[in-house]
């Protein structure tokens, strides 16, 4: 079993399994200090990259939320990140996240700002209510933990069990360690990856092969930047923001 080391060692992996042809020139970029995401270029024009949408939990609490609770009523985030990747990239988001969960435009914010946190409640246009507890306090580079739970009016869905405290791994790999080597991969061709990097080379695969429309994204990402001002503008005047 070959082993990726990065995003694009993953990327190919996944090109070679599916002999997807891919015509275009192509590269990833790494979410910076000041960067909302990562992105790829394609032909030398530059795409904000949604990763979260390539996590299969994520997908998963999307899709159910929809049907399988008898129509999702509200969802909560809650969670921390490291303080490098930031507050406001974490913000950004779960914003999106909110969104697409509860299937409708935000209609009213309500938010409270604390340097590396950020709690928010966000009226959807569909009467739907999202609920944001989020933190960057985390050591730079430990790994994200976050909750998303949806509720509905015939159960919930949650990417945790209520015990679980830290999101587990697919795969521990026992050596003569003291700590275990863990992974969490999705598929065979992404072993070897963090969460974050397998998702991440998913989502560009898909921008790559044409799966993904990539002028949602560009007008995407003017929305949630709108968004984040609201919120600040929420929390600066102690009050409600209409959209």
């Amino acid at each position: 079993m070959e082993t990726s080391k990065s995003v694009k060692d993953g990327v190919i992996s996944l090109i070679d399994k599916n002999k997807t042809e891919i015509t275009a020139t192509w590269d990833y970029f790494k979410k910076g200090a000041n960067d909302m995401t990562d992105s790829v270029a394609i032909d030398g024009k530059t795409y904000p990259l949604f990763y979260w949408r390539s996590d299969p939990q994520i997908e998963a609490i999307a899709r159910n939320a929809k049907n399988n609770i008898g129509g999702s009523v509200s969802v909560k985030i809650s969670g921390m990140v490291s303080k490098n990747y930031g507050v406001n990239a974490f913000l950004y988001k779960e914003l999106d996240t909110a969104e697409w969960v509860l299937d409708s435009e935000i209609k009213k914010i309500t938010a409270c700002v604390n340097k590396n946190a950020i709690n928010a409640t966000l009226l959807m246009k569909n009467g739907k209510v999202a609920l944001l507890e989020l933190g960057a306090t985390l050591p730079d580079g430990a790994e994200e933990q976050t909750r998303h739970t949806a509720w509905g009016k015939q159960g919930m869905e949650s990417t945790r069990v209520v015990s679980t405290k830290v999101r587990p791994q697919s795969v521990y790999l026992f050596t003569d360690r003291i700590e275990p080597y863990a992974f969490n991969d999705a598929t065979l061709e992404l072993y070897g990856l963090t969460l974050a990097d397998a998702t991440a080379a998913v989502a560009v695969y898909k921008a790559i092969s044409g799966k993904t429309d990539l002028r949602f994204n560009i007008e995407r990402d003017k929305k949630l930047r709108f968004y984040m001002e609201k919120v600040y503008e929420s929390d600066k005047i102690r009050n409600s923001v209409e959209i």
